[in-house]
């Protein structure tokens, strides 16, 4: 059995062929890497075919499955079926910071539920990045403190047989129905096995969000539902027994870390109205903290112009 699956989908783009460069450093006898390939136009698949063949003596373990449909089935269809002892599902335009991502072997050899790593942004071009320096420490994950480290799919390793013995515990709609179907997989195993790791440690080089691709469309509403769906669902099917206060700092933490971005966009393409009747019924999957209720009454009330200030302010500090 190997340590390591990694499953990268991939469909009607060629990023992924600066991921595979890096697959071909790190290619070794631990690790196996498999593509579910879902793109049905037939000039695309018949230049990416090419592309893996290019590839397939220069990655150990590499096989390529063609999976036409939907792929967002992936978790339900794919995720659980790799016999390796842990398994990490990559994006295409993805990158892996091979240095980094090569100390990871050496913890999959103990008996973590899963880990996560950190990521930085493939755009980002400090010299002098204080992420760089970060130390390869692994600590216990803290929900109250690390819950949004579980948000980016390419940064968390997950033990194989856990994910088995909890996916008869998940409702299949829960996982379609967010952009964040590992967060429901990774806190019913924090759950039911704790013993999950955060690794402090840059594995993986992303993308950030197109926010192009959403405009003059919905799509950027449902992004902002994510968040809320993605979060406040699984925790509040997982630890609803927490105290309120504890519950509050872990909403807390979600959206003035994650919602209110996406939040300050939707306002500025679609308008305050539109976007506080799109979370209108979500907002109080968990009880609202009164702190957030006041931000939002704020920004609900607050010129725009006032609102891009604030946010400049809130970037800086």
């Amino acid at each position: 059995m190997k340590l390591l699956t990694i499953i990268i989908f991939s469909g009607d783009r060629f990023a992924i062929k600066k991921l595979l460069d890096d697959l071909v450093e790190l290619s070794n006898n631990q690790m196996d890497v498999a593509i579910i390939e879902w793109t049905e136009k037939p000039d695309i698949l018949k230049k990416k075919k090419i592309l893996y063949k290019n590839y397939k003596n220069k990655i150990k373990n590499f096989k390529i499955i063609y999976q036409f449909g939907n792929w967002e089935y992936k978790y339900t269809k794919f995720i659980n079926t790799f016999n390796s002892k842990y398994v990490l599902v990559v994006g295409d335009d993805d990158r892996l910071k091979k240095k980094n991502f090569s100390k990871i072997f050496r913890y999959l050899k103990s008996d973590y539920s899963g880990i996560s790593t950190l990521y930085d942004n493939i755009s980002n071009t400090k010299k002098n990045n204080e992420s760089k320096f970060l130390s390869d420490i692994i600590r216990p994950f803290n929900i109250s403190n690390d819950i949004t480290d579980i948000g980016f799919t390419s940064c968390q390793i997950i033990k194989t047989d856990l994910i088995r013995k909890i996916f008869k515990k998940i409702k299949k709609k829960d996982l379609l129905m967010t952009g964040y179907p590992q967060n429901f997989i990774i806190l019913k195993i924090i759950k039911h096995f704790n013993n999950w790791k955060i690794l402090n440690l840059i594995c993986v080089k992303k993308s950030p969000a197109d926010i192009r691709l959403y405009k003059k469309s919905d799509l950027l509403e449902n992004r902002l539902k994510d968040e809320y769906l993605g979060y406040l669902k699984p925790i509040k099917q997982n630890f609803s027994h927490y105290p309120i206060k504890k519950l509050n700092l872990i909403y807390s933490k979600i959206f003035f870390t994650n919602i209110i971005s996406w939040l300050y966009i939707c306002i500025k393409l679609y308008g305050k109205k539109q976007t506080f009747d799109g979370i209108k019924e979500i907002r109080n999957i968990i009880r609202e903290p009164f702190k957030i209720k006041l931000t939002l009454f704020i920004i609900y009330y607050l010129p725009l112009s006032l609102l891009e200030f604030i946010k400049l302010l809130r970037k800086k500090f």
